[in-house]
């Protein structure tokens, strides 16, 4: 009993031979004649012979050589790259199935080997495995099965051994040689890709999502419509795709190509700090400076005003670079706060760091009083790590914190 898959192809290539070939004004003799050639033409035992003949017209691959320059003409060629969990885009990694290319009048014929069954396994696949359900598909009375088999198996051979000279070429050392490569494109990759963009572009969802935004009043609705931003289009083969490859034809000879540009990446100087600004911010390095300073003149062990002077201008120095730091952050958008990356960071450091609350800082009663805060931060900051930094940090009296608290609040407001 004939497989429903090839009685269906049969069917259909009678039904188009019909279209193109009876015409509005045929008469009915001309119509019957066309229907009589028709079923002769379609009938399983002729079209096997015919499509066997011009099997060998055609030849399955992996990496058509057309997609390089459309008048290549090389062997065929099959990857057979073993898959392996290495991260890469490549032959082998990647599950699709293999091109054809050849004589463009004969690409019914891989149609029709890769017709499925209903065992799911097309056509070829059964004239390879020689299995007893493609011997009972494909024997007739007039029809010797391993003729039509060997005949079908060309498709996967190649008498020629050739490259072209209308391919790219790279120069590959090795050792004190080279190896000539030419670079071939995978064209199932090219279009497993297509599809997979098409897909995510053109989902059920998004179909949704675009539908309801149309409306005048549209309703509220969770999702978010995706889509590959940047796409190119490519095309291959001109007006002639069916002449590249099978699956150029089937795409229309387009293909896309990603973005390969840089993202674009917002310009933080400074990352915002997630817990606390001190702990999160300030590298205790950019200080050092400032902290040997400050050693060397306590180890003075003077206590006139120019001395005084001197140890307020270096604290008033690390005011400055802490200034800094704040100003970079305030760079960041306004709002970067209500991330909730930042959920543990104080909310007066929020009102201090954030622009968002520009606003309020000048406001008592909604600062909470952020200004005399950072002042005392920095001071037990700058003492604590002054003393970690410094081996020999007894000469840091009490009389020289106090002046340091003094300095720092006298000078609050070049923490605004």
């Amino acid at each position: 009993m004939q497989d429903e898959a090839i009685k269906d192809f049969l069917e259909n290539k009678k039904e188009d031979y019909l279209k193109k070939n009876v015409k509005t004004n045929s008469s009915d003799e001309d119509k019957l004649r066309v229907t009589q050639e028709a079923a002769e033409k379609y009938n399983l035992e002729t079209w096997l012979l015919d499509a066997s003949l011009r099997a060998k017209q055609l030849s399955l691959t992996s990496h058509p050589a057309k997609f390089i320059h459309p008048n290549a003409k090389t062997s065929s060629i099959i990857a057979d790259v073993k898959k392996e969990n290495d991260g890469l885009l490549r032959s082998g990694n990647v599950e699709v199935e293999l091109d054809v290319f050849g004589n463009a009048a004969a690409l019914d014929v891989e149609k029709f080997l890769r017709v499925e069954l209903q065992d799911k396994q097309t056509v070829l696949q059964h004239i390879e495995q020689n299995t007893d359900a493609i011997k009972q598909q494909l024997s007739t009375g007039n029809i010797n099965f391993d003729d039509v088999r060997n005949a079908f198996m060309q498709i996967k051979c190649s008498d020629l051994d050739q490259s072209s000279e209308k391919l790219k070429q790279v120069y590959f050392p090795i050792a004190n040689g080279y190896h000539l490569l030419s670079i071939l494109n995978a064209s199932g990759i090219i279009y497993k890709l297509k599809e997979k963009v098409n897909a995510l572009r053109f989902s059920e969802e998004n179909k949704r999502l675009r539908e309801e935004l149309k409306k005048a009043k549209p309703l509220k609705i969770k999702g978010k419509v995706t889509d590959v931003i940047g796409l190119t289009s490519i095309g291959y083969g001109g007006t002639k795709p069916q002449n590249i490859s099978t699956l150029n034809n089937q795409n229309g000879g387009v293909s896309f190509l990603l973005s390969s540009l840089p993202p674009t990446l917002e310009k933080r100087q400074t990352q915002p700090p997630k817990k606390d600004f001190f702990n999160d911010c300030l590298w205790a390095g950019l200080f050092k400076k400032d902290f040997d300073q400050f050693h060397k003149v306590l180890s003075w062990r003077k206590n006139n005003k120019d001395v005084r002077d001197i140890r307020d201008d270096i604290v008033l120095n690390s005011i400055t670079k802490l200034k800094r730091l704040v100003d970079n952050i305030r760079e960041v958008n306004a709002g970067w706060s209500d991330s909730e990356n930042y959920s543990d960071l104080a909310i007066w450091q929020k009102i201090w760091l954030d622009n968002k609350h520009t606003e309020i800082r000048n406001d008592d009663r909604q600062n909470q009083r952020y200004l005399g805060k950072a002042q005392s931060y920095f001071a037990n900051w700058f003492i604590g790590n002054y003393k970690h930094s410094t081996k020999d940090n007894k000469l840091l009296g009490d009389d020289d914190i106090e002046q340091i608290k003094k300095v720092l609040e006298v000078e609050q407001e070049l923490l605004k």
